[in-house]
């Protein structure tokens, strides 16, 4: 089925409804049938969704009262995020080690980006169903701006928090950081693989979108990017 268009529905209502069904487990099949029986009523009768059905998380919770026991939903991708970015920041500067002919220093700054991904990841894992909504419900400009924040912090720790707490070998890096890209596409691809779209019940079926291996290899490609780049710098300077 083609993903559902919804002409008389308010888009926040709309929005706010879909993300409350995925944080109950719904199917993409069921929030479109609900979502065909809103648009068809607010057609006929000419009330808004919410005046109609009242707050779009309450009337989700109605249909689907009880969320399926220990769901994650949507926190492999976000775990999977997180390890995607150590790796990125442990990879490349492996790959310097290895040219440069030097032990892997671990800093505090390493300790202290790790103690912050560990943490983000824990609050991920254990309230999944407070954070993910809020990163749903957030607007692309303020997700972007957390991200490019996180990488900010993380990066300046390890600047400027030099002090060396252990050394190894440069290839016990490399295959921890390549390690921790290649769990990064497992756990995000867990998420993705099996696309479940909001369907129009009232549609035909239009052919599945294949974007998903490019979200889960987002951290291996830029990866290789800052590899490619380092390489270039190497040959000019």
């Amino acid at each position: 089925m083609t993903e559902i268009t919804t002409p008389h529905i308010d888009k926040r209502w709309r929005d706010d409804f879909i993300i409350a069904m995925r944080m109950q487990d719904a199917t993409g099949e069921q929030i479109g049938d609900a979502l065909a029986t809103v648009d068809a009523h607010c057609a006929e009768s000419g009330e808004s969704a919410e005046g109609a059905f009242g707050d779009a998380t309450g009337y989700a919770t109605t249909l689907v009262p009880e969320p399926a026991a220990g769901s994650r939903l949507g926190s492999s991708f976000v775990v999977g995020a997180l390890m995607g970015l150590l790796g990125l920041l442990m990879v490349p500067r492996a790959v310097d080690d290895w040219a440069a002919g030097t032990q892997f220093a671990v800093t505090l700054g390493d300790m202290v980006a790790l103690a912050v991904v560990l943490g983000l990841t824990s609050t991920v894992m254990a309230l999944p169903r407070h954070v993910l909504p809020w990163l749903a419900k957030a607007r692309y400009s303020v997700v972007g701006l957390l991200g490019a924040a996180l990488m900010a912090l993380l990066v300046l720790a390890m600047l400027f928090l030099t002090d060396v707490v252990a050394e190894l070998d440069w290839r016990l890096a490399l295959a921890v950081g390549v390690g921790l890209l290649v769990a990064s596409v497992v756990l995000t691809w867990r998420d993705l693989a099996t696309p479940d779209p909001v369907a129009d019940p009232r549609s035909p079926d239009s052919p599945p979108r294949r974007t998903q291996w490019l979200a889960a290899l987002m951290f291996p490609i830029l990866t290789l990017l800052v590899l490619g780049i380092d390489a270039l710098f190497r040959l000019v300077f």
